[in-house]
């Protein structure tokens, strides 16, 4: 009982905004501990380098704090935030373009995706789709990226999606299935045998 009770007293993110915006320094510290790893984590699978996602988080929670009185609520906190996040990703990815450098950097040994009761040689295959995904993945172009992360990846739903992407739900659904289809065409001529 005492976890349901420590989960109702748990204040709401638009509780958290408002005392930022009431001058409570402390309330934005809670902010970022509440949405830091997710931030990183959407970043991260956008961007597929560590250094350059741990950089557009905290630059994301600088234009947070610089712009929090003008949050007004329209949106969920989580969703401004996505936004802001997504943007800078897109903004380093044009910045990478520009000076001729590679869009991805090898993820390996930076994050476990098999839970350690899996056998090592099952460990072993599931590490490696992992990392053909992501790498396929990060070949996708950034708009396609960014919904696949926010629905496979972050849980979103396609309203929270269009949101944070300020877009329709119609242009949501079809950005996944076209990603979707464009992810599959890259795994089928992968998997095509070299001749």
């Amino acid at each position: 009982m005492a976890g349901v009770q420590s989960k109702t007293n748990e204040v709401s993110d638009r509780d958290l905004v408002m005392r930022c915006q009431a001058g409570h320094d402390r309330a934005f510290e809670s902010l970022v501990i509440r949405h830091q790893a997710r931030a990183v984590n959407v970043a991260w699978q956008l961007l597929g380098n560590r250094e350059d996602a741990l950089e557009v988080a905290q630059d994301a929670f600088v234009r947070v704090y610089q712009s929090l009185d003008g949050f007004r609520g329209d949106c969920e906190f989580t969703t401004w935030l996505y936004r802001i996040v997504v943007n800078l990703a897109h903004n380093k990815h044009r910045w990478w373009r520009r000076r001729g450098r590679a869009e991805t950097e090898t993820m390996e040994g930076d994050r476990q995706f098999v839970a350690p009761t899996v056998p090592p040689d099952a460990a072993a295959v599931q590490n490696e789709f992992n990392r053909r995904l992501s790498a396929q993945i990060a070949a996708l172009p950034a708009a396609f990226r960014a919904v696949l992360v926010l629905r496979n990846v972050e849980g979103l739903s396609y309203d929270e999606i269009a949101a944070v992407l300020e877009c329709s739900q119609g242009t949501v659904k079809s950005r996944i299935a076209r990603a979707r289809e464009a992810l599959r065409e890259i795994m089928n001529h992968e998997d095509m045998p070299k001749h």
